[in-house]
Order: structure tokens, then C-alpha cells, then sequence
């Protein structure tokens, strides 16, 4: 079974098959490249031919589209700064004066992100799963509102990221993963506080997946496990990628249970850039797995892959991987 379809299967908690694995490849695809990043974004051939490269090198479950949590605040007005020729840019702040209704076309990147995802789902999707990332509503409205939060700010933001759903989806992707993780633990709370304009937005975007016969997956970060059953209540998600925590065998075992009872699949998440500590989570991970039927459960990189990880080490890890 390839693994466009391991991955749905997943996603429809159906897999009877090994458990597929989603690397958050961005500046490491740019790496293998030798191109920066920045002008990696600036055009739609390199961009494509880079993140090809690193799919066809490595052969992960899932080819993702970025992991730039910059692009919609850009949009807005925010003004960026780059780092190093590999790492993704990081927002330097963004008026509340600013807020207006906004358009992809607005955007420097976003066409070109939009055309290049286009060719990769022309070329691979008959063999790999293809995933979008958008950056999720609160963690989107926190950035260009700053403690200025308001249900303007959340209904234009929910626009933007509508536009951008309905475009990617256009496209034929798998799913679509919206990052909350930029927020880490203050995301339950964000949410909480204002959970009907961002429900409703929430609402807008995962009805409108569905409607293409994708997948809604929300990435979060050190969250207690506990409001996993609020957040499915709230707002269904197909999928929870968990990031920034490190299980243990009952941990594991509390999380299966929530994903059979909630109807959920989850993304336990490796750590890729200390060895020791990835081995360790792994082989929990992969041995739990071995005994217990888990047909929701699949890997996800903690966050992006260190752009300077051997790349012998990711090698591997996925072969442990098909092994088992």
C-alpha cells in the first residue's frame, strides 16, 4: 500500500498497515538544495524542485508544503527578518492600525507557495501524501493583534485563511494542517477566551476541507492531553499532532484510548535534533505500537527537522520505520 493511501487510512483511523511518518521539512529542503531558503520562496521552480529533492532522497509518507508561520501575518503587514540562509523568517511585529480585509494576491510568496504546491501534487500525489500548513486562527490573530485581540481581528483573519483554504484545497492536497503550535501553552486559554468567533472560523475552514475530501489536522505544543476531549468538542478535527511532548507506555495508552473514544488520529512527535532522545522516543513509540492496534497513531517530526541533521540519521529512522 503506498503511502497516499496509508496516510488517509490514518487520517479515517483505518490503518491496518505501518504507521506513516510526517517530517516537517523546510530549511533542510533548502539545505539539500544549496540554495537560501529566501530565494528558494522567491520561485516557484527551485521552490518545487527543492522540496522533490528532499521527498525523493529521503521517501517520508508526506510531502508538506512549508513550515513558515510568517506568510498570512506578511500579508497583513508584518515586516519580516531572516536569519540565515536556511532558516525561516520570523515576524518583527504588526500594527493593530493595520488590520484590514487582505488577499493572497497581496502577498510576495503566497502566489508562489500556491503554484508550487499545484506542482507538486501534479507530480507526486499518485504516490505521496501532499499537505498544506496555514498558520491556525489563534495563533494568526495573535500575531498581527498582539494583546489588541477582537472579533474584527479574528473575522478578518478567518477570511484570509478561508481564501487560502479554499485555494489549497482547489489543488487536490490530503490535508491541511493549521499550526497553533507558535502559541504553545497559551493556546487552550486563547481559544477558551474567545471560543465562539473562533470556533465559527474554525468551523468555516474544516467544513470547507471536508467538502474537498480532505483533512483538517491542527498542530499544537505542550499541551495537557486531558484538553484533548475539549478541543475535539469544540472543533473536530480530523487529526492532533502533539508536539513538544515526550510519551511514555501510559501515556500511550491514555492517548489510544482518546483517539478510538474521540474518533481522532494524533501525531506523536519525534524529537529529530538530539539522536539519544529520538532513539528513546522511537522505540517507545514503535514498540507500543508493535502490540497495540493503533490504526489513528502516526509519527511527526517535533517541529521543523534541523536543517543541519545528518541526514544518514533520518535515513535510519525511516527504515526502523518500514522495518517494523
Amino acid at each position: 500500500m503506498n503511502p497516499k493511501v496509508v496516510f488517509r487510512n490514518t487520517l479515517k483511523l483505518a490503518n491496518a498497515d505501518r504507521p506513516v511518518f510526517v517530517p516537517f521539512v523546510y530549511g533542510l529542503a533548502a539545505k539539500i538544495s544549496q540554495l537560501p531558503l529566501q530565494e528558494i520562496l522567491s520561485d516557484a521552480t527551485y521552490y518545487t524542485h527543492s522540496l522533490e529533492e528532499a521527498y525523493e532522497l529521503l521517501k517520508y509518507d508526506g510531502i508538506v508544503n512549508n513550515f513558515d508561520s510568517t506568510l498570512e501575518a506578511e500579508t497583513f503587514g508584518c515586516e519580516l527578518e531572516w536569519s540565515g540562509d536556511y532558516v525561516a523568517p520570523r515576524t518583527t511585529g504588526c500594527s493593530q492600525f493595520e488590520l484590514r480585509e487582505v488577499n493572497p494576491e497581496e502577498s510576495s510568496r503566497i502566489p508562489i507557495l500556491l503554484e508550487t504546491t499545484k506542482r507538486v501534487v501534479m507530480s507526486q500525489c499518485k504516490e505521496a501524501a501532499v499537505i498544506a500548513v496555514l498558520t491556525g486562527p489563534c495563533s494568526l490573530v495573535k500575531a498581527i493583534a498582539g494583546d489588541h485581540v477582537t472579533e474584527d481581528a479574528i473575522s478578518l483573519a478567518g477570511k484570509l485563511l478561508a481564501k487560502l483554504t479554499r485555494s489549497l484545497c482547489e489543488l487536490k492536497i490530503d490535508a491541511l494542517f493549521f499550526r497553533e503550535d507558535p502559541l504553545g501553552t497559551e493556546y487552550p486559554a486563547e481559544l477558551l477566551s474567545r471560543n465562539k468567533p473562533y470556533a465559527a472560523v474554525y468551523a468555516t475552514l474544516f467544513n470547507l476541507i471536508k467538502y474537498y475530501n480532505c483533512y483538517p489536522v491542527l498542530i499544537v505544543k505542550d499541551i495537557e492531553f486531558d484538553f484533548l476531549a475539549d478541543l475535539q468538542s469544540l472543533l473536530g478535527p480530523s487529526g492532533v499532532s502533539l508536539l513538544g511532548k515526550k510519551v511514555s507506555d501510559d501515556d500511550l495508552v491514555y492517548l489510544k484510548k482518546l483517539s478510538d473514544s474521540l474518533k481522532v488520529s494524533l501525531g506523536l512527535p519525534l524529537p529529530m535534533g538530539n539522536q539519544p532522545e529520538l532513539l528513546e522516543q522511537f522505540t517507545t513509540i514503535s514498540n507500543f505500537m508493535s502490540k497495540n492496534n493503533s490504526p489513528g497513531f502516526f509519527y511527526v517530526s517535533d517541529g521543523e527537522v534541523p536543517y543541519d541533521m545528518p541526514l544518514e540519521i533520518i535515513h535510519d529512522l525511516i527504515a526502523k520505520m518500514r522495518n517494523v
